[in-house]
């Protein structure tokens, strides 16, 4: 991950021509067993001419975990690092095995359980005795027996260390304060147990309409996963996982190796068959929580523990709140405090990514949907990202969704700006997620990514690129590679134009670079009412409505915490945080605050003529404050924001910087910003299936440069009063401009399409032939279907279509392709003229006279026909290959 400079020391327009390395994808290199030397020359020279820029190593389940960290692992690594150097490939560390940060493939808990994983279980009853019993991991299990085996020593989930932590007698109703509630611990203990279960006993009385919640710590013998509530755990993780590393690197840490990576550390979301109340999984235990707790809420831990469980009054909300914050503050501390402070020590940079729940959603909680991330670190993405050097974040499918905005949100909140986003595909045509997406085309990819960017990303990290590509004939999930999250997009048949993909989108990072973002609308991050309310609350809805509803109407926005809010300024009723600039403030159904300060900021921002609109449930408490302060808002919409509350909220804020208007149905996908010296960038790009037309105005007149992400080059300023700029499928366009003094009269039009005759096109029907590979027969077939349908189902690869054209009258002749599955090369006369990798594909042929001459058409598809044959992931029909509509002659007009 490359450092950015910033300052005036940046050629801007050499590093949007020649982008380096923080703007380059990115990619997982998975390596399936210790490669070779002449492998890693291989794939890495490969690697650096399809335009990867950083490469992060990863030993994935297929590698045996013996191997992983063993002298011959650490000598390939190094191996590779040094190609990769020599190369001018940047390399991270990427810390694990497999995923979830700190087991170190095992070897952080061999011969230290202490470090494994503790947690606390509760039942409730109102008998004497009961039990904890039926514990099991649901988000493990669900990945299948290989992941679960992998994280269980011999597949089994066992315990020991059975301890009473807490034991209450209490109202089976509604309890009405905490002086209520009566500990019993010490008539409380664990009478049986064994390796999956304990029984415990009440030596005292329970009355009628009175239960017994009792509070069990047990620590798992068989987890190689840690408890991230120890700093010795992640001490010994850094003995045994990354100093082999880092002494095997030697002196190419820290270039080209610059920083360390992890990956969602987060221990067993367990269930068992007691579990009862407001908190769905079982928590981390240590000797140092109590007394955190105690220090945070001013209650009695014991006391605590119900609370979070159920009602206990009035103070129940500030309870949870304030407990959760020390819970989370002393695991950031323990695991990601211990990292920094390692990773400062070797001079490399930390970074890497926590479980985010809201992953391929908006909504707060809509991806990990069946964990309660209150648990782990899942929750204060704020106070996470205060340890890390580098925000990263992680992405689910190809769709917009939260995570890169709240990605660059935090990034700002800590004095940073974007972020890396970490890519990979999920399978949606079974359940079973990680037969990944061999259907991945190109063009799928290139147009996340640029919706990734307009989100707030800086470098698209892709999960991953294959050392395998594994083995026929064989489902089996994550053992075989191919089944791993795929693709692995090195062994895609398209692969060979993904240098395409990264020149173009490094650019587009490039160009956003110099530029902050014009966002009106700040979106409260509510933190503590998610620490307070659980994952389940409308907060985290509204926040997914307010999200998509703004980008919608073509309004950027950002998150920002209540400490943002805090040390924010106010100038002529404008919100200055996080080094942005709003005109209104949203509280998406906040129900706690954690101090009156922020309350002090809205009351101020809003006597300043600032806008503060809210929706759902309303503030009931203030974790600092013993009175239950309101917010005046300038709206509050009762239920969930609609598209009305949006357009109306957004007209009532003023303008700034240039105008943007869609002359079409649907909006193109747009990032507006703006430089220190009056200068703004604009990026359009329509993801839709239909051409979009967006006019740009700015005050009276602007000079405007067009910026080609294809090319890297810079046209010359021109002047306009409008400019109207009209977007083919697919296509996207970065625009500079700044306001003029003079009034501009010039009615400007950006469109690759003007100098097209479409009213004399010819469509090539007939006459087509087809080679399933370069040196074979050639047989007619069909442009009007693909080849999968006629004969070559199987075929993943590049099929070759030629055609004989006879040329009348000499002219300037365009090739048009409608449909292409999913990328092609097209050569004239045995000369190419260029290569596609998405639409629009269309052709310049240039000059041709009367004559017959030769068309050849080389046709890539995706690997998805081939590697899910004898499988249960193909889906119900096979996936389009090669050309299904006619191309079109265009002559061009003078």
């Amino acid at each position: 991950m490359a450092q950015i400079r910033t300052g005036q020391d940046i050629d801007h327009r050499g590093v949007f021509e020649k982008p380096t390395a923080a703007f380059r994808p990115s990619a997982y290199w998975f390596w399936h067993s210790i490669p070779t030397e002449e492998v890693c020359h291989a794939q890495l020279d490969d690697f650096k001419l399809k335009g990867i820029g950083t490469i992060l190593i990863q030993a994935r389940l297929a590698m045996s975990r013996d191997d992983y960290l063993s002298p011959d692992y650490l000598n390939a690594y190094r191996v590779a690092a040094e190609i990769a150097g020599k190369l001018g490939l940047k390399l991270g560390i990427y810390d694990d095995y497999n995923w979830i940060s700190g087991h170190a493939g095992g070897r952080t808990v061999a011969g230290c359980d202490a470090v494994r994983e503790r947690h606390l279980f509760w039942a409730s009853s109102e008998q004497a005795e009961g039990q904890i019993s039926g514990i099991h991991p649901p988000f493990t299990q669900k990945m299948g027996p290989d992941i679960f085996a992998w994280q269980y020593e011999g597949g089994r989930v066992e315990w020991c260390e059975w301890v009473v932590a807490s034991a209450l007698l209490h109202s089976s109703d509604e309890v009405g304060g905490l002086d209520e509630i009566v500990d019993v611990i010490t008539q409380t203990s664990v009478v049986r147990s064994d390796d999956v279960s304990c029984t415990y006993a009440f030596d005292g009385e329970i009355k009628d309409g009175q239960t017994l919640t009792v509070f069990i710590s047990a620590r798992s013998t068989t987890s190689r996963l840690i408890n991230y509530l120890l700093p010795e755990a992640a001490e010994r993780f850094i003995d045994v996982g990354l100093d082999p590393l880092v002494e095997a690197l030697g002196n190419l840490v820290p270039d080209p190796v610059g920083f360390v990576f992890y990956d969602q550390p987060a221990a067993g979301f367990y269930k068992w068959d007691q579990i009862s109340g407001s908190l769905g999984n079982s928590l981390l235990f240590a000797s140092t929580l109590p007394d955190a707790a105690l220090h945070s809420t001013g209650q009695p831990f014991a006391k605590t523990l119900l609370g979070l469980l159920r009602d206990v009054g009035p103070e129940t909300l500030r309870l949870r709140a304030q407990f959760y914050a020390a819970y989370s503050a002393l695991m950031n501390d323990a695991f990601s405090g211990t990292l920094r402070r390692w990773a400062e020590g070797k001079g490399i940079a930390l970074t890497g990514h926590e479980i985010l729940p809201h992953i391929s959603a908006w909504s707060l909680n809509g991806g990990f949907t069946s964990i309660d991330p209150r648990v782990a670190l899942a929750v204060d993405f704020f106070g996470i990202d205060a340890f890390r050097h580098e925000t990263a974040v992680d992405s689910n499918n190809f769709i917009a969704q939260l995570a890169p905005k709240l990605g660059d949100s935090v990034a700002r909140s800590n004095g940073r700006s974007r972020c890396v986003v970490e890519t990979y595909a999920s399978a949606e045509r079974t359940p079973v997620r990680a037969a990944g997406q061999w259907e991945l085309t190109l063009e799928t990819m290139r147009a996340q990514a640029i919706r990734l960017y307009c989100l707030g990303t800086r470098q698209f990290l892709w999960h991953g690129v294959y050392q395998s590509d594994g083995h026929d004939d064989d489902p089996t999930p994550f053992a075989n590679p191919r089944f791993d999250f795929g693709p692995g997009i090195n062994f895609e048949p398209w692969w060979s134009y993904h240098d395409l993909f990264a020149q173009e989108t490094a650019r587009i990072s490039a160009f956003i670079e110099p530029a902050k973002p014009r966002t009106p609308v700040a979106i409260l991050y509510p933190l503590q009412t998610a620490f307070a309310e659980g994952p389940r609350h409308t907060h985290a809805t509204h926040i997914g409505a307010w999200c998509e509803k703004l980008l919608t109407q073509g309004r950027d926005f950002m998150l920002v915490s209540e400490a943002d809010l805090a040390t924010a300024t106010i100038e002529s009723g404008r919100l200055l945080a996080s080094g942005l600039v709003f005109d209104a403030v949203v509280l998406p159904s906040v129900t706690v605050l954690e101090t009156k300060a922020t309350l002090q900021t809205l009351d101020a921002f809003k006597a300043a003529g600032g806008v503060i609109w809210s929706s759902g449930d309303h503030l009931s408490t203030v974790c600092d404050s013993a009175i239950r302060d309101a917010v005046e808002v300038s709206v509050h919409v009762e239920g969930m924001p609609g598209d009305s509350d949006v357009i109306a909220l957004l007209q009532s804020l003023p303008s700034s910087g240039p105008d943007l208007v869609c002359r079409s149905g649907n909006k193109p996908w747009q990032w507006v910003g703006y430089e220190p010296d009056g200068w703004w960038r604009v990026v359009l790009f329509n993801d839709c299936s239909t051409e979009l037309v967006s006019e740009i105005s700015f005050g009276d007149g602007f000079e405007c440069e067009v910026w080609a992400a294809t090319t890297g080059e810079v046209n010359e300023a021109s002047t306009f009063g409008r400019l109207a700029v009209t977007l083919a499928p697919q296509e996207v366009r970065c625009i500079r401009l700044r306001q003029v003094l003079q009034k501009a009269t010039i009615q400007g039009q950006l469109s690759d399409q003007s100098l097209l005759d479409a009213g004399h096109a010819i469509s090539l029907v007939d006459g087509w032939s087809f080679a399933p590979g370069t040196g074979l027969e050639f047989v007619p077939i069909s442009v009007l279907s693909g080849w999968e349908m006629q004969g070559f189902a199987d075929l993943s690869g590049t099929g070759i279509y030629r055609l004989t054209l006879e040329i009348g009258d000499e002219a300037d002749w365009v090739l048009e392709l409608p449909e292409v599955n999913t990328v092609v090369a097209v050569w004239l006369d045995g000369r190419q003229i260029d290569r596609r990798g998405w639409r629009p594909y269309r052709f310049a042929l240039g000059r041709l006279v009367s004559g017959v001459h030769s068309l050849e058409l080389r046709v890539a598809n995706t690997a998805a026909n081939r590697y899910y044959r004898n499988t249960p992931y193909l889906g119900d029909s096979l996936d389009k290959s090669g050309l299904t509509a006619a191309p079109k002659l265009i002559p061009q007009t003078n």
